[in-house]
């Protein structure tokens, strides 16, 4: 009966220290599932987070894709609206010639005639038999006597005429008169800063050892070429 005693408390004490150690297994394995759940937690936060970023920074990119588009549509406008213009503004201005060096009259009420008569006698030097339809000193005048003279505006009918005189102008530089006055064409403020930019490129290259170059225009367009080609 003693020995039946000892060996049921045995198993009671053994079962005890089962139980205890089952006891303190699922202590662990919940202590286990709180942190992993808390992790989830964090994770489930950072996932909400970062999906609020997203979303904020796919809005921030549609928005710039927009202003880009509009940028490049207004772009779009303004270039072709500035290369109308300047074609309106070459047209208006493809029968003009412009005269330099032409010294003014002293007396204004006799400036607009003379201009006229000294311009027709230097057509007549070189034998042009054309007649401008305008002739109109440019900008305001000066009551200095050393000023640079003002350019002279002349509008001809035809373009023929234009070409012819480009053509023979080089003669006024045998006449002792008139060897410092030079026509040029009427450019618009592109074609001024184009042609500034090659005179620059021309001199650049000039200083730099290179010979024999000019500004010919080629097709209406200003070209730096070798003479001798």
């Amino acid at each position: 009966m003693e020995d039946k005693l000892d060996t049921l408390n045995k198993t009671i004490n053994e079962l005890k220290t089962t139980n205890n150690k089952l006891v303190a297994s699922f202590n662990s394995l919940s202590e286990k599932v709180t942190t992993i759940t808390n992790k989830v937690n964090d994770h489930s936060t950072q996932l909400i987070t970062l999906s609020s970023k997203l979303a904020s920074l796919t809005t921030k990119v549609e928005t710039l894709k927009a202003k880009i588009e509009s940028s490049n549509t207004k772009s779009s406008i303004l270039v072709n609206d500035t290369l109308i213009s300047e074609m309106i503004d070459r047209q208006l201005r493809r029968n003009n010639v412009l005269l330099f060096n032409l010294p003014e009259a002293l007396n204004d009420s006799s400036k607009s005639s003379s201009d006229s008569t000294t311009i027709q006698s230097i057509l007549d030097f070189l034998n042009l038999k054309t007649k401008p339809n305008s002739v109109t000193r440019l900008g305001k005048p000066s009551s200095s006597n050393t000023t640079k003279p003002r350019p002279v505006k002349l509008r001809f009918s035809d373009q023929k005429d234009i070409f012819e005189l480009f053509s023979y102008q080089n003669k006024l530089k045998s006449n002792s008169t008139w060897k410092d006055l030079r026509f040029s064409s009427d450019r618009t403020k592109q074609q001024q800063e184009h042609m500034s930019h090659h005179r620059q490129e021309l001199h650049n290259r000039q200083s730099n050892g290179e010979q024999d170059l000019i500004i010919k225009y080629i097709k209406g367009t200003p070209k730096i070429i070798n003479s001798k080609n």
